[in-house]
């Protein structure tokens, strides 16, 4: 890649050898109409015409976005035979594609420059690009790459935006040729909160997704109508934490328990994730679904009332199958039963194994939901687990608390995994807490002795 300023001999040594660009790209080769000729990274790599090996793709995906509400764009190529990857992208006006809009922020993953190669912010004329850096090339990776870039919109509404990108699958042969580039653009519209009024028709336990009492912390699914535009799905990226906590607001809508805002970890048209809040309640609650919160339209669903307890402890599971969310502590490897399952395996007598759960009550300390826990913190009660219907004795349960890195309502148990089991079958386990014993139903798979 190079910028039409540099003199001819800055672009042959920046378009000779692949380390060039390993370290980021030069801007304005995204293939915008009417900016550098249209150009594209096929100006230094060589291989074939821009996006004509259908092997492979590139593929943007954006929601709408909020003036001055900073938001994750995701990038992913595909090509079933690089081992190298990169990028670039921009975001211009639909109306006017020479004019960029928004700022893009770096990190260790990724470099911003402006057009004539210096850092932001831009001088007047010139319009902000991101690209890869070296250490997110993914040498040695076959498949796909995928990356997810934070951008800024303006403060104030746009009209539609176009997001330009280009991607190149490479060889990683050390030279530019035989590199694989395409090119993709995706138009995004203002975010206009205009739902209707939202049903709930369900709050489940998000593990067990079982109805029965809930307890502080938990995380739930919600089932409903409405509950974002038909066809939306909107996921927590890192641009919706501040300050180390889940946001409360999830495109259009947010959910209110208690009539306390609460945190939420996904949603889409008939479910919304959240979480029950820290709160010492027990007995009827009701949970309301707020459409477009915060405007003149605001909508509120009728409540649908649950029932708090102290605990609800249900282990998360590898949808559909009975499977656990478990893996090896030392590796982080996931197992389970590979007949159901491609990719993972069983269990074995000695093995120690981390199972992940849900509604276990408070840790010592406390800490809110939302929160991420950054470190490993025990549980406040004592918690003992059942394999095929026996105690497990309590040394061999190693470690009961929260998963470090993950929002307060997900709970890490690490156990040995017993001499007497069933080999080449699924064995049953379920864990006490406060009393309460999650739901049957749940296994690991223990391998072939």
């Amino acid at each position: 890649m190079s910028n039409r300023s540099l003199f001819l001999a800055l672009f042959l040594a920046a378009c000779s050898t692949l380390s060039a660009f390993s370290t980021g790209p030069l801007p304005q080769r995204v293939g915008i109409p009417g900016e550098a000729g249209g150009a594209t990274c096929t100006a230094c790599h060589r291989g074939t015409d821009v996006n004509a090996d259908t092997r492979g793709r590139l593929i943007i995906e954006a929601g709408p976005y909020k003036p001055g509400v900073r938001q994750v764009i995701k990038l992913t190529l595909e090509h079933p035979e690089a081992t190298r990857w990169g990028f670039e992208m921009s975001v211009r006006l639909a109306s006017d594609p020479l004019k960029g809009v928004g700022a893009f922020t770096s990190n260790a993953l990724r470099r911003v420059v402006c057009s004539g190669g210096g850092a932001p912010p831009c001088p007047d004329g010139q319009n902000e690009f991101v690209s890869h850096v070296a250490n997110s090339t993914f040498r040695g990776q076959r498949d796909r790459a995928e990356w997810e870039i934070e951008w800024t919109p303006p403060a104030t509404a746009q009209g539609d935006l176009v997001i330009y990108a280009a991607g190149n699958a490479a060889n990683n042969n050390g030279t530019n040729a035989g590199d694989i580039i395409y090119t993709s653009n995706r138009t995004i519209s203002l975010e206009n909160c205009d739902l209707a009024k939202p049903t709930i028709s369900a709050v489940r336990n998000a593990g067990s997704f079982l109805d029965g009492p809930l307890s502080l912390n938990t995380l739930i699914a919600i089932g409903g109508t409405g509950l974002q535009a038909a066809g939306t799905t909107r996921g927590v990226t890192s641009a919706d934490i501040t300050d180390g906590k889940f946001p409360t607001e999830l495109s259009c809508m947010a959910v209110e328990v208690g009539g306390k805002r609460v945190p939420l970890t996904y949603a889409q048209a008939n479910q919304i994730n959240a979480q029950i809040p820290t709160i010492a309640d027990r007995g009827t609650i009701g949970v309301v679904a707020v459409a477009n919160p915060g405007t003149p339209n605001e909508r509120k669903s009728d409540p649908f009332n649950i029932t708090l307890a102290a605990v609800s402890p249900a282990f998360f599971r590898i949808l559909p199958t009975p499977c656990i969310a478990a893996v090896f502590a030392s590796t982080g490897e996931v197992t389970g039963d590979p007949s159901i399952l491609q990719g993972v395996r069983g269990v074995r007598p000695g093995d120690i194994i981390s199972l992940y759960a849900t509604g276990l009550g408070v840790l010592d300390p406390v800490y809110q939901a939302g929160e991420i826990v950054g470190s490993a913190v025990k549980l406040k009660d004592t918690l003992t687990i059942e394999w095929g219907g026996n105690v497990l004795p309590a040394s061999e349960v190693l470690y009961v608390g929260s998963a470090p890195g993950l929002i307060s309502g997900v709970y890490q148990i690490n156990v040995r995994v017993p001499g007497a089991v069933t080999s080449n079958a699924q064995n049953q386990v379920r864990m006490r807490v406060g009393g309460a014993l999650s739901p049957e139903g749940t296994t690991i798979y223990v391998a072939p002795q």
